[in-house]
């Protein structure tokens, strides 16, 4: 079956494991398929180039080929690394080199990363010297945060585990206080949504593990704040950024960051299903396809950074993704950077949708992406080699070399999607 009818061939097969031969085929292609990239692309070359097997920690000033133009450690790729790498131990077959690597990395951030004012450097060297105190970059502490609690499951470390649920409700706390100031933000007391999605993600990680009325307080608040107090109705779309009070600064109001809504937006999937709520889930998924169809551009592909209705004239703030030294700029309603860890949340979430509801546009979604991400993306299709442009104009012009490499949004969604394929073939991990 050619790759364009994987999924969508699927979509109107029953959801009940007797699917039709043909069907069965597809989604098992598309299970082998992720496997290969991961296990034999993925994994691999992160092995090779992007690891620090003596000191432990993760590097990200990487080309395709693992040119390293860096040695920094940025906190996010710290607490990332030892998420996927536990995440591994924990879902696909329990390998010690993969634990001890989350293992080197762990202790290499907590030997050097917290400060004596409680907060945490943001970046480090390569032997763990603060080149970057913390300056209020808060989502380093909060992957790192996801990255213990998954290793506390992994290793049965108590320690980890009370630290991950310590950092967690700290740094809610702080977040939730009238005079914290979000990055990159002028006001104190805006409300990011990428936040509530981080935090969100965390808590239901944990709760799947281990009951704690604080952090399902936390899950609770989040819900309400990605359902009800960032969906805007008159756009149809979740607004990024809210006042303290949850109104909405007359700037913001039509604004949407398109990748962090699908993203925190499947998140929301994954509580619906720890819940079994299934009207909450049904709200998300009707949600997430709004997002994806706004956000996709119709001439060239791929989806855009942000939007904002109705202001053809609008002038971007200058986008300098992190870790990079790239720059891009836009006037218009749509800013046309388009990030390939977009197009990994839309696979995630798809597939989600796909597997609880069998629904025709998921497997659409899907296959638009997948395609996108192998045509102007990725090497892995075209090379059978592993690497990716992590950031493009529209036209998503191949850039020859790159100063960075992701070690979280691709394997995280081969690892997920992996899963759910697993699940709908009943086929173990």
């Amino acid at each position: 079956m050619k790759r364009r009818a994987f999924l969508a061939g699927a979509a109107v097969a029953p959801a009940a494991p007797s699917v039709e031969p043909s069907v069965e085929l597809s989604l098992a292609e598309l299970s082998r398929r992720c496997r290969e990239e991961l296990f034999e692309g993925c994994l691999p070359w992160w092995d090779r180039h992007g690891i620090d097997h003596e000191r432990g920690g993760f590097f990200h000033q990487l080309d395709y080929d693992g040119t390293r133009y860096g040695t920094d450690k940025f906190l996010w790729f710290q607490g990332r690394g030892v998420w996927i790498y536990s995440f591994l131990y924990n879902h696909f077959g329990k390998e010690p080199r993969r634990l001890e690597i989350a293992r080197k990395t762990k202790d290499f951030v907590l030997r050097h990363a917290p400060q004596p004012d409680g907060w945490w450097a943001e970046s480090l060297s390569l032997d763990g010297k603060v080149l970057k105190p913390f300056g209020g970059d808060i989502y380093g502490m909060l992957f790192c945060a996801e990255g213990l609690q998954e290793y506390a499951w992994a290793a049965g470390d108590e320690d980890a585990r009370r630290l991950a649920f310590d950092l967690a409700k700290k740094l809610f706390r702080h977040i939730d206080r009238p005079d914290f100031r979000f990055m990159g933000t002028g006001a104190p007391g805006m409300r990011a949504q990428g936040l509530w999605m981080v935090n969100l993600r965390v808590a239901t990680q944990m709760l799947e593990r281990w009951p704690d009325a604080e952090i399902a307080a936390i899950a609770d608040r989040c819900l309400d704040a990605i359902i009800h107090r960032h969906w805007n109705p008159d756009i149809g779309l979740n607004n990024e950024m809210l006042s303290f009070d949850f109104s909405r600064p007359p700037e913001e109001a039509s604004k949407c960051l398109i990748g962090h809504s699908i993203e925190s937006l499947w998140m929301v999937l994954d509580e619906a299903l720890r819940r079994k709520d299934e009207p909450l889930y049904k709200t998300a998924a009707e949600r997430i396809r709004r997002h994806i169809e706004v956000g996709w551009d119709d001439v060239y592909g791929g989806i855009v950074q942000w939007v904002n209705v109705d202001r053809g004239d609008y002038e971007w703030p200058v986008e300098r993704p992190v870790g990079t030294s790239l720059e891009f700029r836009g006037r218009g309603e749509y800013f046309y950077m388009k990030p390939l860890w977009a197009l990994n949340e839309v696979l995630v979430a798809a597939l989600n949708v796909f597997e609880h509801t069998r629904a025709a546009w998921a497997a659409d979604w899907f296959d638009k992406a997948q395609r996108l991400i192998d045509e102007k993306y990725s090497l892995w299709k075209r090379e059978r080699r592993y690497g990716h442009m992590l950031f493009a104009d529209r036209k998503m012009t191949w850039q020859p070399r790159v100063p960075r490499q992701d070690n979280y949004h691709p394997p995280r969604q081969l690892m997920l999607n992996l899963l759910a394929l697993s699940r709908m073939l009943s086929l173990p991990a």
